[in-house]
């Protein structure tokens, strides 16, 4: 199944079934603030064809339950086309939905709102993004990894960003599996090698680095535990959301 978008069920015969899902159907990606630890986010990267029509009813859900919604994703302009993005917080504007940042999140409920944020470390491209963002006062949450190989200038922009007033958050340090390096080398080598190193270097530099992306959304109940003293709250994906 294509954990990212929308979801076909084939029938006994093969034949396309009428259980055809779409966004605003996964319970999953909606919580009441940060009403569990693992809260889980579905990717709007071009590679789910997930359309703006598509999102717009799955803000639609958010803002009639009073929930936010939680989505993804990683470069602007190339996992993403700009113009989706755009649409996306046009669809939000139209609707009055409040972008919400997960730090907002991790401290209190933000009813009717999305949580849109992005992953990893593509610093020219989400720099790039700023007058977009600056156009509708969206505030996102960018959730960073490989902190300790930016230069100068993507430092410089990772700190734009948040005097913008956006949320700096943490995705590791060398953006790992955390399930296969956990097997490899016990929760506590992860939480020693993947969580303590880049962490420490950005709250040196701070940022507050209060809540943790999973990369490729992998975790399980043993790593979530393990990470409990560190973050108020970690996102995981669709694929990875505890059952």
């Amino acid at each position: 199944m294509n954990r990212g978008g929308a979801l076909l069920c084939i029938g006994a015969l093969g034949t396309l079934g009428a259980c055809t899902s779409r966004l605003s159907d996964h319970d999953d990606v909606y919580s009441r603030g940060a009403d569990h630890f693992v809260l889980c986010a579905n990717s709007i990267d071009d590679r789910y064809d997930i359309g703006v029509d598509e999102i717009a009813e799955a803000l639609s859900r958010a803002k009639r339950d009073g929930t936010t919604l939680h989505l993804y994703t990683h470069i602007p302009g190339e996992t993403v086309q700009v113009a989706t993005l755009e649409g996306v917080l046009a669809a939000a504007a139209e609707q009055g939905i409040e972008l919400v940042t997960y730090e907002e999140l991790s401290l209190h409920a933000v009813p009717g709102s999305l949580a849109l944020s992005f992953d990893d470390h593509a610093l020219a491209s989400w720099s790039a993004l700023r007058p977009t963002l600056g156009r509708y006062h969206a505030q996102v949450t960018f959730f960073v990894s490989l902190f300790l190989e930016l230069g100068d200038d993507e430092r410089a922009q990772l700190r734009q960003l948040a005097d913008d007033g956006h949320d700096i958050e943490y995705h590791s340090t060398n953006h790992l599996n955390a399930v296969d390096y956990a097997a490899a080398h016990g929760v506590a080598g992860y939480v020693a090698d993947e969580i303590v190193p880049a962490l420490d270097a950005m709250r040196a530099e701070g940022y507050a680095t209060t809540v943790f992306a999973y990369p490729f959304g992998a975790r399980n109940a043993e790593l979530d535990d393990a990470l409990t003293p560190y973050f108020r709250v970690v996102r995981a994906t669709r694929g990875g959301c505890p059952r």
